[in-house]
């Protein structure tokens, strides 16, 4: 009884520090691309359209979900879902500039490199409900 409560433990741990990580990944990665965005030197670019700022908003919300879930699991990944959904809303219906086609297509919702961003949330709220049925510490089967 007691290895199968440990091995239920070692499950939810390594859950929760996979989405640990990759959330910082993430984060890690979205700074990058905006410092060397920023440092680029050269001729600025054409305005920025009103909804590619609402959508570069909602992913630098998600960004700040991600840390905050390192404290708040559940507050953080609900927090990331909603930004997500936000962005996923207006990925879908096309409305960002540039080549995004919108719908179900791989350049919109299904674009593999969006859905990783999903993968965090999941694995949180997925460890909070284990622990919230008390998978950790009880036998009770799922």
């Amino acid at each position: 009884m007691k290895a199968g409560r440990e091995r239920k433990n070692t499950a939810i741990v390594v859950m929760r520090w996979s989405a640990r990580v990759l959330g910082l990944i993430i984060v890690g990665f979205g700074l990058l691309m905006f410092i060397g965005q920023s440092l680029q030197s050269g001729p600025p670019g054409k305005e920025t359209e009103p909804i590619a700022v609402v959508g570069l908003a909602l992913v630098g919300v998600y960004m700040i979900a991600m840390l905050l879930a390192l404290k708040w699991e559940r507050r953080g990944a609900l927090l990331g879902a909603a930004a997500l959904g936000g962005f996923y809303i207006i990925l879908f219906l096309g409305l960002l500039p540039g080549n995004v086609s919108g719908g179900f297509s791989t350049r919109g919702v299904l674009n593999p490199i969006f859905l990783a961003f999903w993968l965090p949330i999941v694995l949180y709220l997925m460890c909070g409900e284990l622990e919230r049925r008390g998978w950790s510490g009880t036998d009770a089967t799922l």
